[in-house]
């Protein structure tokens, strides 16, 4: 893989300079008064057939660049609801011209509907704006038939451990995320098992939101993720759907769509996926305890064959405008994951280099998430200056998830002896309920000022259950294992924010926001283990500068919270194999984060440096009791953390039909610890890329070429190994009718497992461990729209969940 992702590194090294050979165009969209008007969509179109060569946003200026462009025949096209479409006269670009001004275009105001047809532009695979960064799905050809955790792992300065269900974004942990700018509530595992069963084809783009502003809740220390589903804003009836089927070490398969009903005063809308996913595995975990004179050294290799899962999401929803002030909505959503898994685990324990014993423990396990949730919206607009946000939310969710052991000897004939067996029942009712408004007034074109605030009442109950049955005997309940503790929270916040407009080059926003948190987690035998009432400010901070007509400069700081998840407060323990145990922490603390960033912005060069400073992080770490040699793993906070990062993105056009999107970034951490009292300081520089090749080919067909690489890195006190993907897949567009088929192969060189050393041998602490996962995976995929292309502006809006943390994630 090296070999071949260097080769691609030095074919687009040998191209870079043809960016800044070709033409420039500038120009500026006024409204019908003559003023500038912000975030309009351009389009440059070939003057020989409308063929769109490039689309771009304009500014808060209404000003906007349109880079890279060859020489020959152009005109420009915008079309913005409630405006007639604007087509300029045809203008040409000769060879050797730097910077083409187009001049002003001035819009009309109209009520006719855009005509049957319209043209839609091939966004690039990232895109880098002021606040985010946005990884654009659905015009992937890699992507397409797999699941948002394949996508998210080959996003720039994303990574996600499947073991312990956590993503981390820019080296940083405490992600929240969001779908449709709607929080998901489900625990981390169930949040993870969610995004493998959403397959790509029904994501429109994936948000990045590394410092968010203070009208987000201040929950997650290192940003948000938001994934935005596909969505038609059309009149009539008209939507999308998708099927695809693939084989990697086992099959995989899938299917969904989406659909959106828009007549005068009524919009319905909503979505279904159903995916299917046998991914066979491989754990391996491995530990050195020196005992006085004697080293004992435990092996275990857990081989998964057999990982069934079956998801369901869907959602529906309707909007109904009572007047032309007033909207009201409800949102309904449902999820279900049902993941069985059979293994079989091999366990052998030495002493001095001889084995003392040899166990085979068989297991099967269920995980059946499910959950429902509900909101209710109100939209007002008193005026054209002020509007006024409701927003209603309660979510259900039950996890079930029983297990069971068969304990065996392996004799000196290599037989297995029945020892005794296990079996754990897990049970976790979460219930929610949220409520949230929002008051949002423009006191003039240059400055808008917003306020609002959120209550959040949340019931989690943990209810585990471990019996042990001997070879003869019943059924014995295990004490130290078995546990019901019950968590109740509320959190108020309340938040001021503006945005102004300094003069033609600046923009500034800034938020201030509060909020206070009340915990108790506790059992019938073990009252107020955890009783915090607590408050917290986050300020928030925004400049935005246009330096000249190609380059701009970004700053921003922001301050989080990351609560510790509710199922890790809880004082349970459960284990993979008999000496091998992880367990909760009731001393948990939350974190704070201080984060600042700037941004440099050459054409459509991007170049970011950003410092985070993290109080108290908290991470698993590995435990050895010597005398008993068992290992538990319990999260714990960190002394701090540490983060500088570097961020380098820009596209490239070597040829007409060849598109390189490229990702590079760089993160330094510095983590500081204590293990046993004695102060640890592990420090790290990690790398890596992320590269996208597109090719436009004859006859409507695309090959897209793209590879990610992380460099080694620390997740908690564990160094991992390297990982990456490359990627190949072709397209053949049918057209309107037809759609579009894509067949693709990721993970070509099974270079994205995970292999993990635990090296503190003043602590006792040597663990090895490896969480095998990856496939080669061969995915044919198909996709298709119907309905007609009437265009209609289509409501924007977030539910009272929008922002919600990631509290019950665990």
């Amino acid at each position: 893989m090296k070999r071949s992702l260097t080769l691609v590194i030095l074919a687009m090294l040998c191209c870079y300079q043809a960016i800044f050979s070709q033409t420039q165009l500038t120009g500026q969209i006024l409204d019908p008064q003559k003023q500038p008007f912000p975030k309009a969509t351009v389009l440059l179109l070939q003057a020989s057939d409308s063929t769109l060569v490039k689309g771009v946003i304009a500014d808060l200026d209404g000003r906007f660049i349109i880079e890279a462009i060859e020489p020959g025949a152009y005109r420009i096209e915008t079309q913005m609801y409630g405006f007639a479409p604007l087509n300029s006269s045809i203008f040409r670009v000769d060879a050797g011209a730097n910077v083409k001004a187009l001049g002003v275009f001035t819009l009309e105001q109209n009520a006719v509907l855009l005509q049957e047809g319209t043209v839609v532009g091939k966004r690039p695979p990232f895109e880098v704006k002021i606040d985010r960064n946005v990884v654009n799905v659905a015009n992937s050809i890699n992507d397409a038939g797999g699941n948002v955790i394949d996508v998210l792992q080959r996003a720039p300065g994303v990574q996600v451990n499947r073991l312990s269900k956590t993503i981390s974004l820019v080296g940083k942990e405490g992600v929240v995320i969001m779908i449709n700018g709607k929080v998901s509530r489900l625990p981390g595992e169930a949040v993870v098992q969610m995004l493998q069963g959403m397959n790509a084809n029904n994501v429109d783009r994936i948000e990045l939101i590394h410092t968010p502003p203070a009208n987000f809740e201040a929950e997650g220390n290192a940003g948000i993720i938001n994934i935005v589903l596909k969505k038609s804003a059309d009149d009539g009836f008209n939507g999308g759907y998708s099927a695809n089927i693939g084989y990697g070490f086992a099959e995989k398969y899938g299917a969904g769509g989406y659909f959106n009903f828009r007549k005068n005063k009524v919009n319905v809308f909503g979505n279904y996926n159903y995916d299917y996913n046998i991914n066979p595995q491989k754990f391996t975990n491995y530990r050195g305890v020196q005992v006085g004179t004697d080293f004992l050294e435990t092996s275990t290799i857990s081989r998964r064959p057999f990982t069934p899962t079956g998801v369901h999401n869907a959602s529906i929803g309707a909007d109904y405008q009572i007047s032309k002030k007033t909207i009201v909505g409800v949102l309904g959503t449902f999820f279900d994951s049902n993941w069985y898994m059979r293994a079989s685990n091999d366990i052998i324990y030495q002493k001095n280099g001889v084995e003392q014993a040899h166990l085979l423990m068989p297991n099967s396990e269920t995980n059946h998430n499910q959950s429902f949730s509900g909101n209710a919206n109100l939209t007002h607009n008193f005026s054209e200056r002020a509007a006024l946000n409701l927003d209603a939310d309660v979510i259900q969710y039950n996890i079930d998830n029983p297990s069971q052991y068969f304990v065996n000897n392996i004799d000196g004939a290599g037989y297995a002896v029945p020892q005794y067996q296990l079996r754990i029942n897990k049970k976790t009712p979460i219930r929610a309920a949220v409520g949230k408004a929002d008051y949002n007034y423009r006191f003039s074109e240059k400055f808008n000022l917003e306020t609002g605030a959120k209550w959040t009442v949340l019931y989690f109950e943990n209810d585990v259950r471990v019996d042990s049955l001997p070879l003869s005997g019943d059924w014995i309940v295990m004490p130290e294992q078995t546990s019901v503790f019950i968590l109740n929270e509320d959190v108020a916040g309340a938040y001021v924010s503006f945005t102004a407009i300094l003069d033609s080059k600046t923009d500034v926003k800034g938020g201030l926001r509060y909020e206070h948190t009340n915990t108790n987690l506790g059992s019938v035998e073990m009252p107020n283990v955890v009783d915090r009432n607590y408050g917290s400010w986050f300020p928030s901070l925004f400049i935005g500068r246009k330096l000249t007509e190609t380059k701009t400069l970004n700053f921003s700081y922001s301050r989080r919270i990351s609560r510790p998840q509710i199922k890790w407060l809880a004082p349970w323990l459960i284990f993979s194999d008999p000496t091998t145990l992880q367990g909760g922490n009731p001393a948990l603390q939350p974190s704070f984060t201080d984060a600042v960033s700037l941004d440099y912005g050459i054409k459509s060069l991007h170049f970011s440096v950003a410092y985070s400073f993290q109080d108290a992080p908290t991470a698993f770490v590995p435990y050895v009791d010597a005398k008993s040699n068992r290992q538990i793993s319990r999260p714990q906070n960190l002394t701090n953390a540490k983060v500088w990062s570097a961020n380098l993105s820009f596209p490239l056009h070597p040829t007409k039909f060849w598109d390189i999107q490229n990702n590079f970034f760089l993160n330094h951490s510095e983590t500081n610890l204590k293990i046993d009292g004695r102060n640890i300081q592990l420090s790290n520089a990690n790398y890596g890329f992320n590269l996208v090749n597109s090719f436009k080919l004859p006859n409507n067909f695309m090959l897209e070429v793209s590879g990610n690489y992380n460099s080694p890195g620390y997740w908690g006190v564990a160094r991992w190994r390297a990982t990456g993907a490359a990627n190949i897949g072709i397209q053949k567009d049918f057209g309107e009718k037809w759609g579009k088929l894509r067949l693709n192969a990721t993970d070509l060189f099974l270079s994205s497992n995970w292999f993990g050393v635990t090296n503190q041998p003043e602590s006792n602490l040597r663990v090895n461990e490896s969480f095998q996962f990856a496939e080669r995976v061969i995915m044919l995929s198909w996709t298709n729209t119907f309905g007609n292309n009437i265009l209609k502006s289509a409501r924007q809006r977030q539910t009272a969940a929008a922002e919600e943390a990631r509290r019950i994630k665990g």
